[in-house]
């Protein structure tokens, strides 16, 4: 299905500006711009109407109708097997990001949704939040981060890098800083459901904690959660809006391109870092314990 937006040349060139990263070429006449992604495709005509299509493109219209300000909003069809209403219950949800990303701080988030930011937030498809580009979490993420409740806890790599060599692996990080969050959010919450999506079983989960004066314990626990909960998606979104804000710093920062993930790209700027700088300035920016430190010093030698 076709959704087109009617829209004035400043709208047009916002939108323009948005996919430009993903222009392709076109013989239409009548076309100002096309692009094209891997779930839509989006035409603006020199008429300044707007057309997207492809399997995102409700949420990608829903998404600029929000933007711009625009009245008309389309709701997603859902399957037979899905159930929209328990998807927006009201409660706590909680993810994490920047776990896989050598370079980048590890940061948490726990989101707190109520059935008034519902029609809000049925608007912008965050249900298919994995699917998210970058540049529409940096977009959306600063909406979400304007309306819901949430609690916030980032890891930098200078402390990431100090608690991994006291003993705490990457799950033991994760169930402090979820465990952090939850007491946080749970004071402006108390009788709310709480939702984690499960990374390890709830017993060694609650074993990580052990050594924590408080402990929050009415968890519930599941896989993919982020697919059953909104609140779990929210949370996932706004703390990757804060990884990228993190990032952009660091870039800046550090005076290098750095590169989100683990590759052998990583690997190779990584050792171009270790031979400019040392390795010791890699601290600041870089999960140390990660194998591509190893592959990075390989490529030296």
């Amino acid at each position: 299905m076709n959704y087109v937006l009617k829209l004035n040349e400043i709208e047009a060139k916002r939108v323009i500006k948005f996919y430009r990263d993903y222009q392709k070429e076109t013989n239409n006449i009548n076309v100002l711009f096309f692009a094209k992604t891997d779930l839509v495709s989006i035409t603006v005509y020199k008429s300044y109407k707007v057309m997207f299509q492809g399997v995102d493109a409700v949420n990608e219209y829903n998404m600029w109708n929000v933007m711009l300000d625009k009245e008309t909003v389309v709701t997603k069809e859902k399957t037979k097997d899905s159930n929209p209403n328990n998807y927006f219950v009201t409660s706590i949800g909680s993810d994490e990001v920047g776990t896989g990303d050598f370079f980048g701080p590890m940061v948490v988030c726990a989101a707190y949704i109520t059935p008034d930011l519902v029609p809000f937030l049925k608007t912008l498809g965050i249900d298919d939040s994995k699917k998210i580009t970058d540049e529409k979490i940096r977009v959306i993420g600063q909406q979400l981060k304007d309306k819901v409740t949430y609690s916030m806890l980032a890891l930098h790599n200078d402390k990431f890098n100090e608690m991994f060599e006291r003993g705490y692996n990457m799950n033991k990080l994760k169930a402090y800083l979820h465990n952090s969050a939850f007491l946080q959010l749970t004071k402006k919450a108390p009788s709310t459901t709480v939702v984690l999506d499960q990374f390890c079983s709830p017993e060694l989960y609650f074993r990580y904690l052990n050594q924590e004066q408080t402990v929050f314990k009415d968890i519930t626990f599941t896989t993919k959660a982020e697919s059953k909960y909104a609140s779990v998606a929210i949370g996932s979104i706004i703390a990757r809006y804060a990884f990228l804000q993190y990032f952009d710093l660091m870039i800046e920062e550090s005076g290098y391109p750095l590169l989100k993930g683990a590759s052998h790209k990583v690997d190779k700027l990584t050792a171009q870092i270790i031979k400019e700088k040392g390795e010791s300035f890699l601290r600041k920016y870089a999960k140390m314990n990660f194998v591509t430190l190893q592959k990075a010093k390989d490529l030296i030698t």
